[in-house]
């Protein structure tokens, strides 16, 4: 059986070549893809639940370095990012990923924005920073 995946998880700008580098990626990236969205849920006096649900549906990205990533590394990861970034403001990103929703399993595109980030370090020298893992979150607009 053949399928349409290309060896990439998440790639930025979908007409350019920047892939989140897999070197960099923890064992577990978490991908949340075609999320639903009620627009009206409520249970009744039986308790039985009546919901609403939108037909556009929503993913989210998750994906962790690795521990240990030094500050050239960090730069390295987060130009490819860069390639996708269409707003500074609102960290708005253009990201194809690999959709793993059993009624898609293929690449789709779509625009979401970075959540803020936390940056643990784990020690500084004369001449870098070393960073513990760090957590990249894109929630579809």
């Amino acid at each position: 059986m053949s399928t349409n995946f290309k060896g990439y998880l998440i790639k930025f700008n979908s007409g350019g070549k920047s892939t989140f580098p897999h070197k960099y990626l923890a064992k577990e990236p978490t991908f949340t893809p075609d999320q639903r969205l009620d627009a009206n849920a409520y249970r009744d006096a039986n308790a039985d639940l009546h919901r609403t649900t939108i037909n556009n549906h929503k993913s989210k990205l998750e994906l962790e370095t690795i521990p240990g990533l030094t500050l050239e590394q960090r730069i390295e990861l987060e130009t490819d990012m860069l390639q996708g970034r269409l707003d500074n403001i609102e960290r708005k990103y253009r990201i194809t990923y690999w959709n793993d929703d059993i009624d898609v399993l293929n690449y789709e595109t779509g625009y979401f924005y970075l959540a803020d980030i936390s940056y643990t370090i784990e020690s500084i020298s004369d001449t870098t920073i070393v960073y513990s893992a760090i957590k990249y979150t894109f929630v579809e607009y």
